[in-house]
């Protein structure tokens, strides 16, 4: 995650808090791939369960194809 994208270093950090997080939670539900996530500069500015909930919504399609 780049900084252009996400800010500083403490938005940088807290999506990769939240996303290795997510992925903890949802990685029995994933195939055995290899996952590359990629911030949006909208991402910075939202909050933890709109986060939360977006990434939970990527897992599922990931798992379904």
């Amino acid at each position: 995650m780049a900084t252009r994208t996400c800010g500083g270093s403490v938005a940088r950090n807290r999506l990769k808090r939240i996303t290795r997080e997510s992925f903890r939670l949802h990685q029995s539900e994933l195939p055995a791939v290899d996952l590359t996530v990629a911030a949006r500069s909208k991402a910075a500015q939202a909050d933890n369960a709109s986060l939360r909930d977006s990434l939970a919504r990527l897992w599922q399609r990931i798992a379904r194809a």
